[in-house]
Parts: C-alpha cells; structure tokens; sequence
C-alpha cells in the first residue's frame, strides 16, 4: 500500500532574536500507517545539511535518531517512504 506522507514545519533556526525567524530546522512527518509519525531535523543546521529520522509510535514512545544523515529533507523523506513501501 502506498501512502501519502506530508511534512510540517516545526521547528526553525533563529535569526537574531526573533523566534522562528530563520531556516527550517524541522519538520513533522503525517500520513504514515497506523497511526504512526515521525521528524526530521536538520543536525548539521545552519552550516551544513545533516537531515536525521526520528520514528514516533502511536502510543508516543520514540525509537530514537537515525544515525544516518541526509543531504536534503527531501532524501530523508525518500528513505521513510522507501522502508513503508518495502513492508508494504
């Protein structure tokens, strides 16, 4: 089954002092199966990408960091999408 995985902003840098003023550091993962979500976030910000999964279960417990880092959100949306699809 393929879903529909959708990313929201959460987090961001700050440029200056002004919240949230700066990059997206972030991101929320929606859409996943059963009730399951995850983040996104930039380990290397502002200087370097560095994008690191970390899976949420339904119940709320967290599973921890990826050690892998990726070159854009985007590769590391790719690789969550990948993983649900090879179970799928």
């Amino acid at each position: 089954m393929r879903y529909t995985f959708t990313l929201r902003e959460d987090a961001w840098d700050r440029d200056g002092p002004v919240y949230a003023s700066g990059q997206v550091i972030g991101y929320r993962v929606g859409g996943m199966p059963d009730g399951r979500t995850a983040r996104i976030a930039n380990f290397g910000a502002p200087n370097r990408d560095a994008w690191r999964i970390m899976r949420i279960n339904p119940d709320g417990t967290q599973v921890g960091w990826s050690s892998c880092d990726y070159r854009s959100v985007e590769d590391a949306l790719a690789a969550l999408q990948q993983d649900y699809a090879a179970k799928g």
